[in-house]
């Protein structure tokens, strides 16, 4: 009998705390679908459904009239399904597919390139257990949020004006660096970037908290009031600072991007690109 080429797979799934509960999350849904004995519970999460051949969510082959039981092991039987070009660099399955369920903001973060990836694994195998880089494209399924990149110079000094909370996180010095870098080369506008972002993120922790309690309670104010806050980003960060209370994470809305994704919409994260996603359902493909 030939190769069956197309079987079902059953995927795991992860139930990280940032995903949606019960039914209302994609992943969930997708799960049931896909098997009708399974039981969703209202209560819990259902972050990421996973297709692939990662260790921890190998995903399983419930053909009877297949002889491996997992994607791993049948890949390592049949790998000229990979491709000379991947069979002969990675000899299996060179990305992890991914659908999410996001209801809580994932932590920033950024991807290694290659090379610091590698870096990273000698150094710290333990915490960097994959030497690959993990370029990735986000596709929406629902109406889908993320903080992707930072944002045009001009936005941030707005921002920096606009949010005196804010700007008493960096020195004047820096602000004035950052203001002086427009019109300059990439390398100086990077470094007063790097600069002002740097001095947000070690702020002492005692008056960023200090500063984050007084914006939030200005803010709550002026929704009370009825007023426009989107000169503040004020509905995203009281949503940060209700999932997240005192965190310096929520700050990191007035440097980074606010990328609002509709179904079959997507956004490309390479290597070095800070992001964070924070709501609705998507898939992730990596290149």
């Amino acid at each position: 009998m030939a190769d069956q080429r197309v079987f079902l797979l059953s995927c795991p799934i992860q139930q990280y705390a940032w995903g949606k509960l019960g039914f209302s999350s994609e992943v969930a849904q997708l799960l049931a679908s896909s098997d009708p004995l399974v039981q969703i519970q209202d209560d819990e999460p259902y972050a990421e459904l996973w297709m692939g051949t990662h260790p921890h969510g190998n995903a399983k082959i419930p053909d009877i009239h297949i002889l491996e039981k997992d994607l791993g092991e049948w890949i390592n039987n049949h790998l000229f399904c990979l491709g000379d070009t991947i069979k002969e660099s990675y000899k299996d399955l060179p990305f992890l597919f991914k659908v999410l369920s996001v209801n809580k903001a994932l932590s920033i973060q950024a991807h290694p390139n290659k090379e610091l990836a590698m870096k990273l694994h000698i150094q710290d195998p333990q915490h960097y257990p994959d030497i690959n880089h993990k370029p990735e494209m986000a596709i929406a399924l629902t109406s889908f949020q993320a903080l992707c990149g930072f944002r045009p110079i001009p936005e941030i000094l707005g921002f920096l004006h606009k949010v005196p909370e804010f700007r008493s996180l960096i020195s004047n010095e820096a602000i004035e660096e950052l203001e002086l870098s427009m019109g300059q080369t990439m390398d100086d506008i990077s470094s007063a970037l790097q600069n002002c972002f740097t001095q947000m993120m070690n702020s002492d922790k005692k008056h960023f908290q200090q500063q984050l309690s007084i914006l939030v309670k200005r803010i709550s104010q002026e929704v009370a009031e009825g007023k426009d806050v989107s000169d503040s980003n004020g509905e995203l960060l009281l949503k940060l600072h209700e999932d997240y209370p005192g965190d310096i994470g929520c700050f990191v809305i007035y440097f980074l991007n606010l990328v609002v994704l509709q179904p079959g919409e997507a956004i490309f994260l390479g290597a070095n690109e800070p992001h964070a996603y924070l709501s609705g359902g998507s898939c992730l493909h990596p290149f």
